[in-house]
């Protein structure tokens, strides 16, 4: 069997293409999240004690 010729060199068809620049920021994105270095982002929405049915006066 021969070789074929330029077997060193491997076609532009057969290369895997660049990826996405947004794929590549969310595999960044998603790898932080994943890590120790990770910190939870403070919520507006704390739980807070109040008086249910406080307008029933009448």
């Amino acid at each position: 069997m021969k070789a074929a010729p330029h077997a060193d060199r491997a076609p532009a068809a057969t290369q895997a293409p660049a990826e996405r620049p947004d794929l590549i920021a969310w595999r960044q994105r998603h790898a932080i999240r994943q890590s120790n270095a990770a910190q939870p982002i403070p919520s507006a929405r704390t739980y807070k004690r109040a008086t249910k049915h406080r307008n029933r006066d009448w």
